[in-house]
């Protein structure tokens, strides 16, 4: 993960009305802060920080100063903002529903917040957010973070579970990586013999995204740089550039995540819609590049997916009350049966450390 803090800033419409809402993830190493214009029915801005680990205590200091920033940057006065609708780690949001008020985020106390309830312990508000945006009433869905939440509703009872990753999938656990935001690689291929990549929004490098490192990966194994077990041949550096690169350290992120995520998604069936969420998912290619390592099974080849359906689950919740209804019945009803899964997953995850 990059050591940097570093925050970046997009406006997308040019003109909003006076009815925007701001809708709030945050997870261990970043927090993005989405302005949401409800009377033009979409979004106008957004604002994200990463680069630095947010524990429960620090999470209200950093929110608001990045708040308040976005407001600056995206000349958003403070009572424009509507309400304000946050999800995170459980830990977090419930450490920030104790003890934050809409004051220490400098905008009018009269506002609401709203916090996106949870699962259970090990089942965040985010991965009930994001399930909120799923049309289908059966469906298989898995949201990728430092988290691996897969949900498969049959009609009947909707079964949930939850399995650590090792930050390969959200930048967390790669030497350069961060969040598919401005600056970061997220393509990487080779054109004829020449290594190629593509950075989001033509923005000056800094890291590289978990999409450009699965590429990365897949193409280190087609060309024979890495062998079955992971490990690098000749050299411990596979440069994309001149100032970046995937490490050995980085090979290994990857080789466990995807062994984690393979292990679990094998353990839900397919036969529904397929919705599938996460970092690595802000291009086409990215799950071209999961198919192809190993880490999201074939049979998922035709799933629908997003890289941040969290936030769209925030704000379908801020505007209309049935969602938010939903996501209050998701909370109250979904099974979590993670313990249930480990002895299978622990040895299906076994079997799929190779490339």
């Amino acid at each position: 993960m990059l050591e940097k803090i570093t925050a970046r800033h997009r406006k997308f419409q040019a003109e909003r009305s006076a009815e925007l809402a701001a809708a709030c993830d945050i997870t261990q190493c970043g927090l993005t802060i989405e302005v949401f214009d409800l009377a033009m029915n979409r979004v106008f801005a957004k604002s994200a920080l990463f680069g630095t680990e947010i524990g429960a205590k620090a999470s209200a200091e950093i929110l608001a100063r990045l708040m308040v920033t976005a407001c600056r940057e995206h000349g958003i006065p403070a009572s424009a903002i509507k309400s304000v609708g946050i999800a995170a780690d459980v830990h977090i949001a419930e450490y920030l529903a104790g003890e934050l008020f809409a004051s220490d985020l400098y905008l009018s106390p009269e506002i609401e917040l709203y916090f996106s309830p949870f699962i259970s312990m090990g089942i965040s508000g985010r991965f009930t957010a994001s399930l909120t945006t799923i049309p289908e009433e059966k469906f298989t869905a898995a949201d990728f973070g430092k988290t691996l939440c897969v949900a498969q509703n049959n009609g009947k009872e909707l079964l949930c579970a939850a399995f650590s990753l090792a930050g390969a999938f959200d930048g967390s656990g790669l030497e350069s990586g961060m969040p598919a935001e401005d600056g970061a690689i997220e393509t990487v291929k080779r054109d004829e013999k020449t290594l190629v990549y593509e950075v989001i929004n033509d923005a000056d490098c800094i890291g590289i995204c978990s999409c450009g490192a699965a590429m990365a990966a897949d193409l280190m194994r087609k060309d024979g740089i890495i062998d079955a077990d992971g490990i690098m041949y000749d050299r411990d550096l596979f440069f994309i550039g001149e100032d970046f690169y995937i490490s050995q350290a980085d090979v290994r992120a990857i080789q466990s995540d995807k062994a984690r995520t393979a292990a679990a998604l094998s353990l839900f069936g397919s036969e529904n819609g397929i919705f599938l969420s996460g970092e690595p998912f802000s291009s086409p290619d990215g799950l071209k590049a999961l198919l192809s390592l190993g880490a999201v099974p074939e049979r998922f080849s035709r799933a629908a997916f997003a890289r941040n359906s969290v936030l769209r689950g925030i704000e379908n919740c801020l505007k209309n009350k049935e969602i938010r209804a939903l996501a209050e019945n998701i909370s109250k009803n979904a099974k979590d049966i993670t313990e249930d899964l480990l002895s299978d997953y622990d040895e299906n995850y076994l079997n799929n450390l190779a490339f």
